[in-house]
């Protein structure tokens, strides 16, 4: 091999390994998705993206769950930030039927294959549910009345840490601006619903807000609680969603998500957001090799390739 070779080789693989330490820096901390087609999401489970763009985390099959994370870690207790563990996130789901609910999560990992479904939604099982070891927040948006649980009724949000019994809980409904008054929402009407879950780390208040996708956001939140989430939360953490089936099935959509790590996450532009349909079985089995992402495989980790193509090029000069 020509000294002239090594060189360029040499510089290629210094120049990979460069911008493989960018990316490996690389944190995201605020996107904007209008359904998911062009999103940085990982799927696990039964979670598919579907061909109009909507995020599936289950569909109608029992005992199933799914789960789905941005890609890349978000840091939350960053001393260089200007305002400590706060966040904003928005997103608009649908549930087509009552079983068993959908949960924005906030977890130090990906790895949710110990979970089960039903009323454990995907998120725990019967040993690790309420463990202080998991350090996961998470609000749900429950369809069946788990009495394990406490669960108030078969219709409520409630805002989990570590279990699934809820910490704060209550029937689901949004005030009226107009009405001055908490109208109920149905869970499981199908109809597109839009949450907004925002946590203010100096007053260190957690509130969740709930509204019809086309009505404007409730002047007071369904739900508030006083919490300080520096106690549960890992320097970095995964954001996402999760769902589950039981008996009874049910489509449980993601359409449109927004998340800021500081300050309010950006708005939707409605007209952007897919549509909810029902897709025939042939859709979705020919969109399989787009959205399927096994966890165990190089798409799952995008690191992982990198890192990958960079050591068969180390080996290949070596070899030279």
């Amino acid at each position: 091999m020509s000294v002239t070779s090594k060189s360029i080789t040499l510089y290629i693989i210094t120049h990979l390994c460069l911008i493989s330490g960018v990316l490996s820096q690389q944190q995201e901390t605020e996107f904007l998705h209008h359904g998911f087609l062009k999103g940085n999401i990982l799927n696990y489970g039964s979670t598919k993206i579907l061909p109009s763009g909507i995020l599936e985390l289950t569909n109608t099959s029992r005992r199933q769950m799914g789960q789905a994370f941005h890609g890349f870690p978000i840091p939350f207790n960053n001393s260089n930030s200007s305002n400590p563990l706060s966040f904003s996130t928005s997103f608009v789901f649908s549930i087509s039927a009552p079983g068993h609910g959908l949960t924005f999560m906030i977890s130090p990992t990906m790895d949710f294959t110990r979970a089960m479904a039903s009323q454990f939604l995907g998120l725990f099982n019967a040993s690790n549910n309420g463990n202080s070891t998991n350090r996961i927040l998470a609000v749900e948006f429950d369809t069946v009345k788990s009495n394990e649980f406490l669960d108030i009724d078969g219709n409520h949000v409630g805002i989990d840490v570590n279990g699934l019994v809820s910490v704060e809980s209550a029937p689901a409904a949004f005030f009226s601006n107009r009405h001055i008054k908490n109208i109920t929402l149905k869970l499981s009407s199908k109809d597109p619903i839009r949450a907004w879950i925002e946590y203010n780390g100096v007053e260190m208040v957690l509130n969740v807000t709930l509204a019809p996708l086309d009505t404007s956001k409730p002047k007071l939140p369904l739900l508030s609680r006083k919490m300080n989430l520096t106690e549960i939360f890992n320097d970095k953490m995964y954001v996402g969603f999760s769902a589950s089936t039981g008996n009874m099935t049910s489509n449980h959509y993601v359409i449109g998500w927004s998340f800021s790590r500081e300050g309010k996450a950006k708005e939707f532009d409605l007209t952007l957001l897919p549509s909810v349909s029902a897709p025939s079985p042939s859709e979705l089995d020919d969109f399989d090799l787009i959205s399927d992402a096994p966890s165990d495989s190089a798409t799952a980790n995008p690191k992982r390739t990198k890192l990958i193509i960079i050591y068969t090029l180390v080996i290949m000069f070596f070899m030279m």
